[in-house]
């Protein structure tokens, strides 16, 4: 009974999203250059600079802090890894400032 529940609501929420997936298939405009504003953009550049940069600079404090033979728990590892990730955003975001004129 469980499973013809689970089939039945399957099929019914498949056949009230179609018409709503196939309007906006044929509508598709690409972005504009002027449609963000320009510190909109630098946000999101940053945002996606500072949460890539985690799970690469969170192996890297692992490894600090395996290699100085401290017992860190995983949020001290975190926060480093943070503070790493937050300090390459801002190199970054000065550089672009810098590179910009």
């Amino acid at each position: 009974m469980k499973k013809l529940v689970a089939v039945l609501l399957i099929v019914l929420t498949a056949g009230f999203l179609t018409p709503v997936f196939s309007l906006t298939l044929n509508n598709y405009e690409p972005y504009s250059e002027d449609e963000f504003p320009k510190w909109s953009l630098q946000l999101r550049r940053a945002e996606c600079i500072f949460l890539g940069g985690i799970p690469i600079a969170y192996p890297v404090s692992a490894l600090a802090f395996g290699t100085l033979k401290k017992d860190a728990t995983f949020l001290e590892t975190l926060g480093v890894a943070c503070a790493i990730s937050a300090v390459i955003t801002v190199v970054d975001f000065i550089l672009g400032v810098v590179n910009a004129d």
